[in-house]
């Protein structure tokens, strides 16, 4: 038997406990238990505990923030070493997504449910304010029109649902092909100083405060109990489009549908930006090997993980959740050829992935202490938005508060 700590909810974790019966019903050495630790934060505070007590499962769910910290916790088995005794091929994987999780050339972690950020739209709404409905915008100036338009539309209280997350920035940043920390994004080095101080995160930020001031966006936390609100508020008719994660399509397609107003007309585009040469980030999650577990119990995780990555298997995730398929082959699979063919909404971000450059700078940053630096850019957008602060301030201290985080983690760890 072993413990799989997973952190998907709602339709991801259903879809996640159907696959894992499949597997356990297929055979009969190994049986795997599924424990949901409610989100990647918690997976990842209760792995730290566990260092100390001894508690750790085989394999641990751990988000695209996670890496770093998770090496210099020296309680891993990169899954390269896998790879590497067993010849395993990897020629299939999507090389972007493989970038994402490697350090030095090592495949630290096996990826496993892989998103990014996509535009969802109302038809209805684009129709009612006079846009084309099959030509969601593209550009950030582009949205703010559609916007303007939209919150026009009699009942619209704006045209824009503004999630304040912080991932966006680091995906707008990518998309301007521009590096988020020094080193090389981490990667030649370990990053020391964050790097995103640069006149396209500021031109980012303008266009937030524009939107607000404007009354052209509503904002909402990237989570609690208001996470959603973004979303929700395209089926209740507040805002017509929004930006979010594509692993929110299985769940909230169903929601959208049964809306109030006659319900939505479900559209999905790419992830709107400032113009560049680069492309999304990976963003969703990847599977982690206790190197503290019995040899034969490493043996059995690589053999389940295996599994979850096998084209067949990543088609049906990816179709069941809106995920994004690591697999090339996956996309013949007959049940994401289904999906994708009556629902074009579910392949964007698959297309957006293979779009974008591959370099350091879209391989996404590797960051120890990445969720202070998260939260220094939190902070800096709640202030510029709630207190007025100029857009070129809040991005210096938030790369100001960013680099502060960063150093203070390099010291702890080297010491």
């Amino acid at each position: 038997e072993i413990t799989f700590w997973h952190g998907l909810n709602r339709e991801s974790e259903t879809t996640l406990q159907r696959l894992t019966e499949q597997y356990n019903d297929s055979q009969s050495k190994v049986a795997v238990k599924l424990v949901n630790q409610v989100g990647y934060a918690e997976n990842f505070s209760k792995w730290k505990a566990g260092l100390d007590t001894g508690d750790l499962p085989e394999i641990a769910q751990m988000d695209d923030t996670a890496t770093q910290q998770m090496v210099d916790t020296q309680s891993i088995l990169p899954v390269q070493e896998c790879i590497t005794a067993e010849g395993y091929d990897t020629s299939d994987f999507v090389d972007r997504v493989l970038d994402r999780y490697r350090i030095e050339d090592q495949l630290v972690p096996m990826p496993f449910n892989v998103s990014n950020p996509v535009l969802y739209y109302d038809k209805v709404a684009f129709r009612a304010a006079g846009l084309d409905p099959d030509q969601p915008p593209t550009t950030l100036a582009a949205v703010k029109d559609a916007a303007r338009k939209i919150k026009a539309v009699e009942g619209y209280e704006s045209g824009f649902g503004l999630k304040l997350n912080p991932w966006y920035l680091e995906q707008w940043s990518a998309k301007t092909d521009a590096l988020y920390v020094n080193h090389e994004n981490g990667r030649s080095g370990r990053a020391t100083e964050a790097a995103f101080d640069t006149q396209a995160s500021i031109d980012s930020f303008a266009w937030m405060k524009e939107m607000v001031d404007e009354g052209l966006a509503i904002t909402n936390p990237d989570d609690g109990p208001n996470g959603f609100d973004n979303l929700l508020g395209i089926r209740s008719k507040r805002n017509g489009m929004t930006i979010d994660s594509s692993a929110s399509l299985g769940t909230i397609s169903q929601v959208l549908a049964s809306g109030e107003g006659g319900g939505v007309e479900m559209g999905v585009g790419p992830m709107p930006g400032p113009p560049g040469q680069g492309g999304v980030l990976v963003g969703g999650a990847a599977l982690y090997l206790s190197k503290s577990s019995a040899p034969q119990k490493i043996a059995a995780a690589w053999d389940f993980i295996k599994f979850l990555v096998q084209a067949d298997t990543q088609a049906d995730f990816a179709a069941s959740t809106g995920y994004v398929p690591i697999r090339k082959s996956s996309i013949t699979e007959p049940v994401l050829v289904d999906r994708w063919d009556t629902e074009p909404g579910y392949r964007v971000a698959y297309d957006q992935l293979l779009q974008g450059a591959n370099n350091v700078r879209t391989a996404g940053p590797v960051i120890g202490d990445y969720q202070s630096v998260r939260d220094a850019v939190k902070d800096a957008e709640t202030r510029m938005l709630t207190e007025g602060q100029d857009p070129k301030d809040a991005i210096a201290d938030a790369v100001r508060r960013a680099t502060e985080a960063i150093q203070a983690y390099n010291a702890r760890v080297s010491g």
